[in-house]
C-alpha cells in the first residue's frame, strides 16, 4: 500500500488525508481492498496468466 499512497499523492486531483493511529473504517477497508485486488489482477494480466475482457465485451455486459 504504501506504492499506492505515494502514487495518490502525486495526483492534483486527489487529497491523501494522514490519520495516524485512527484505523480505517469498513468503507475504506473494502475501498482499498477492491484496488488492491485490481491492481493483482493488472499484474496478474501483464504474466499472461489472466485474461482480461476487451473494453467491447464490458459494455456489450450492460
Amino acid at each position: 500500500m504504501p506504492f499506492l499512497k505515494e502514487l495518490l499523492k502525486h495526483m492534483d486531483f486527489v487529497e491523501v488525508v494522514e490519520r495516524p493511529g485512527k484505523k480505517l473504517t469498513a468503507r475504506e477497508k473494502e475501498i482499498l481492498d477492491g484496488i488492491e485486488e485490481s491492481v493483482e489482477f493488472v499484474k496478474k494480466h501483464i504474466k499472461g496468466e489472466v485474461k482480461a475482457k476487451s473494453f467491447k465485451q464490458l459494455l456489450n455486459e450492460f
